[in-house]
């Protein structure tokens, strides 16, 4: 039987998609302007130690704590005079709650982190499980997940689990990547020109769903929520994990992505986007 050139969009469940790439497995959707893979369960990405320490090594190496003091702050700002119960879904090796208690000890934030592998560390609840099929019933005021929600085979699923154990005004950020950004705009240009080098590795499978801006409000909105901060931006140039360990490949690799992220900054165009969200009045 041959298979159909449309699927269901995992955001809008529209069927008005089409295959984008074939080799990539991507559709896009027309009504939404998502972008999903297709691939059988089984070839789906697992997750153990091995992805932390070798295959994104600079990612963890370097973590990003800017964004995580503008996290913090910023849902803070938004959540008022409440003391800080906060969950870090799909937390890794806990570097962002570590960071956390770490800096804001004298607030004595209530901080809680789940994830595939296990964790362990004084001040912190770690829970480790599959997000999407474990329980989940416990209330928090600040829930956040960074570079979770693109390897989610179930968005709505995802987002549905956190807002029922969302307090009342309380805050779910969301940090994933921007498939409207310079560089996926240049990527799919030279895909386009028969170098699809840089293309495949962003559209590698180990991603599910490739947002942007739109199709990411359009999913939290359908699931009760209001955008009540997004930003667009990018992340430090020494956290790009290099598809060469040549000094040289290296060099020139940061070189084009540094002039990209140098360039999309004033045009809003940055490769990560980070949403700040509250359940609907």
């Amino acid at each position: 039987m041959k298979e159909s050139s449309s699927k269901k969009c995992t955001i809008c469940y529209e069927t008005d998609t089409f295959l984008r790439n074939k080799k990539m497995s991507l559709y896009k959707c027309n009504s939404c302007n998502h972008t999903f893979t297709v691939i059988p369960r089984g070839e789906e990405e697992t997750y153990s130690e091995d992805y932390f320490i070798n295959v994104h090594k600079n990612w963890f190496a370097y973590p990003d704590f800017d964004l995580f003091e503008r996290v913090f702050n910023n849902s803070k700002k938004i959540l008022g005079n409440e003391k800080v119960k906060m969950v870090d879904v799909g937390c890794g090796q806990g570097t962002f709650l570590k960071h956390i208690l770490n800096t804001y000890k004298s607030e004595n934030p209530e901080l809680s982190g789940i994830d595939i592998i296990d964790n362990s560390y004084p001040g912190i609840k770690f829970e480790s499980g599959d997000f999407l099929v474990m329980d989940f019933n416990e209330n928090y005021n600040i829930i956040t997940n960074f570079m979770v929600i693109e390897h989610v085979i179930d968005p709505h699923l995802f987002i549905v689990k956190m807002v029922k154990s969302l307090t009342k005004n309380g805050v779910i950020v969301i940090n994933t990547i921007n498939s409207n950004s310079l560089i996926y705009r240049f990527a799919t240009f030279l895909n386009s020109l028969g170098f699809s080098s840089p293309h495949d590795r962003l559209f590698n499978h180990h991603h599910l769903q490739h947002y942007t801006n739109e199709s990411l409000i359009k999913l939290l909105k359908m699931e009760g929520l209001d955008v009540v901060k997004s930003e667009i931006h990018n992340y430090q140039l020494k956290a790009v994990d290099t598809p060469s360990n040549n000094p040289i490949v290296v060099a020139l690799y940061k070189l084009v992505v540094g002039t990209m992220f140098l360039v999309s900054k004033p045009l809003n165009l940055g490769v990560h986007q980070t949403l700040y969200c509250v359940k609907k009045a």
